[in-house]
């Protein structure tokens, strides 16, 4: 049992001037006096049973052992040792308590971190399969775009050329002789294809996916304007003339 410190900070009660008693008439017809002195320390200056008790155990105790032959030094060895186990042993339950909270935190922890990896692994490979299908539906509706358009032009360069040609301009109400172009030059983004023969030019230009616009030029002067738009996907051409 460890040892409980006993009060050291007794002293002597002081009070100033007389004592001062106030006369108190019993029911039995006797009388007492009431101590209405003002002290000073009274309540440190009481040294009351317990206390008294407690000092005379333990100089009974000491006593005692010292009479039975017992070695002083070792007793007190002995009950500071036991201290000092008993203050290793909180202090091991309170080192394993917070290490049990430590690694549980950290487990909780750590599996927060795999729940958002793994949701951003997810949320990843989700945006990656989204544009990848995008893509997909791009390519195909631009290759079938693209498809269309050069069906049309080997079309209309197959056979014949001139006769289609000379078709085509009828069908504008002009006629227009030897359009047959020798010279083509593409712009650097390819967007735009100039062909030249004489005194006239042709400026074939690809606003978007689905809109072609052509222009007929005679000695650098714009004579007519055709814009073509796939509808529907590529399914059906509009050819406007101006």
């Amino acid at each position: 049992m460890a040892w409980a410190i006993l009060p050291t900070n007794y002293k002597d009660i002081v009070w100033s001037g007389l004592k001062r008693y106030t006369q108190i008439d019993n029911d039995d017809g006797t009388i007492s006096f009431r101590d209405d002195t003002h002290y000073t320390y009274k309540e440190q200056s009481f040294f009351g049973a317990k206390e008294a008790n407690q000092i005379n155990e333990a100089i009974n105790y000491i006593m005692t052992k010292l009479e039975n032959g017992t070695n002083l030094y070792t007793e007190f060895q002995t009950f500071f040792n036991n201290q000092r186990q008993l203050f290793i042993n909180a202090k091991d339950e309170v080192i394993t308590d917070i290490t049990h909270k430590t690694d549980s935190d950290y487990d909780l922890f750590k599996g927060h971190l795999d729940d958002l990896k793994q949701q951003g692994n997810s949320s990843l490979t989700e945006i990656e399969s989204n544009y990848q299908q995008r893509m997909s539906i791009y390519e195909n509706q631009q290759k079938a775009l693209f498809d269309l358009w050069f069906s049309d032009i080997k079309a209309q360069l197959s056979g014949d050329v001139a006769g289609n040609l000379q078709k085509q301009i009828e069908t504008l109400g002009t006629k227009i002789d030897g359009f047959l172009p020798n010279d083509i030059t593409f712009s650097t983004d390819g967007k735009t294809i100039t062909e030249k023969v004489n005194d006239k030019k042709i400026v074939t230009e690809f606003i978007s996916d689905t809109t072609i616009v052509q222009k007929l030029y005679v000695n650098e002067v714009l004579n007519l304007t055709k814009t073509i738009t796939f509808l529907n996907g590529g399914k059906n051409i509009k050819e406007v003339v101006e």
